[in-house]
């Protein structure tokens, strides 16, 4: 048997025990915990599918960890999956899930998160980002470790769970990390499959984004890169090239303007070649972003543009939690209104 725990504040649960309906189960069963604003008829079909279900009735919206920490109390079982209520999962993706588990170096195994709209959606673009966020893992996962794992989609040893700071901001990264640094690996599941709607807006993704960001400052508050490199080496290098360097170093690319003139003065040539590719940069910059407004289709034009979106969403996040004011309470969207429909 296998445990999933789903926190759904006022989230849509009929359409998602429809989805937990339709799943292939382990050898053994599923055991399903919601942490629920309000309490919940359970089809009476579950039972005699092996699908048992608890549901924890929360008066008070604490957050992501704090129903985690609520949940992992009664989860008695040797694996566990963390799993978001408004996306929906393939009827084998539990199953893909856990099968990584058979290698005993593997404490984690991170799932596939695809992102469903058409390319004149303004989501697009999201989608597109986390097509290749997927090749990373894969990447990441054949030279070591997949440094993280996504919310939506997680599973690990339940033995290797520690409580979470309740005003811990990305449960999944810090989740990934309990596992790397009792000396496991992160595994990748392809085939684990979990299927979220898009932003329905620019500014609402814009918040989600910058909510991410204040999170991985206050992560690397409590981990610093010298820490994580003492772990694992090879986690350690991963981590630097594809998150510190993300953090740290990219969104300072905003300021390249001011190196534009510094060329100017002293390195004429080099500044003109430097002006060209800045006003092709920019101009397909805009030219995407207002494509994407317009839903209209904007394939590559739009990668400028979501480049420069993310790099501004990442300052704005690191000046957030500068100033005290992240919370570990995510913003209802349309985004989870839409999903499971």
């Amino acid at each position: 048997m296998i445990t999933l725990i789903i926190p759904a504040w006022k989230e849509s649960i009929d359409a998602k025990l429809r989805n937990l309906e339709s799943l292939h189960l382990p050898e053994g069963g599923l055991e399903v915990i919601l942490v629920a604003s309000e309490s919940v008829a359970i089809p009476t079909t579950f039972a005699a599918r092996g699908i048992r279900v608890q549901i924890i009735e929360e008066t008070e919206r604490q957050g992501k960890a704090a129903a985690i920490n609520t949940a992992m109390k009664r989860v008695h079982t040797p694996l566990v999956i963390f799993h978001d209520a408004n996306t929906v999962l393939e009827p084998d993706s539990v199953i893909r899930l856990c099968e990584p588990f058979s290698d005993p170096s593997i404490g984690g195994v991170a799932g596939e998160k695809r992102v469903q709209t058409d390319a004149s959606h303004p989501g697009a673009l999201e989608g597109y980002y986390w097509k290749y966020e997927s090749a990373r893992k894969r990447r990441d996962a054949n030279f070591y470790s997949v440094i993280g794992g996504v919310g939506e989609l997680f599973a690990i040893r339940t033995d290797l769970f520690e409580p979470l700071p309740e005003d811990c901001i990305l449960d999944d990264l810090e989740l990934s990390w309990q596992v790397i640094q009792k000396g496991y690996r992160i595994a990748y599941a392809p085939d684990a499959i979990t299927t979220e709607a898009p932003s329905e807006r620019l500014g609402e993704e814009a918040a989600r984004r910058i909510r991410i960001a204040s999170g991985a400052y206050q992560f690397l508050e409590r981990h610093s890169l010298r820490s994580i490199f003492r772990v694992s080496f090879r986690y350690g290098l991963q981590f630097l090239l594809r998150k510190w360097m993300r953090w740290f170093i990219w969104p300072f690319l905003l300021f390249v303007p001011l190196f534009w003139f510094g060329l100017q003065q002293y390195f004429p040539t080099a500044g003109r070649v430097f002006t060209l590719f800045l006003g092709v940069y920019l101009g397909l910059s805009l030219l995407g972003g207002l494509l994407s407004v317009l839903r209209v289709r904007v394939g590559w034009l739009g990668i400028p543009f979501y480049f420069l979106f993310l790099q501004f969403c990442q300052l704005r996040g690191w000046w957030r939690y500068r100033l005290g004011n992240s919370s570990v309470l995510w913003e209802k969207s349309d985004r989870s209104r839409n999903a499971l429909r």
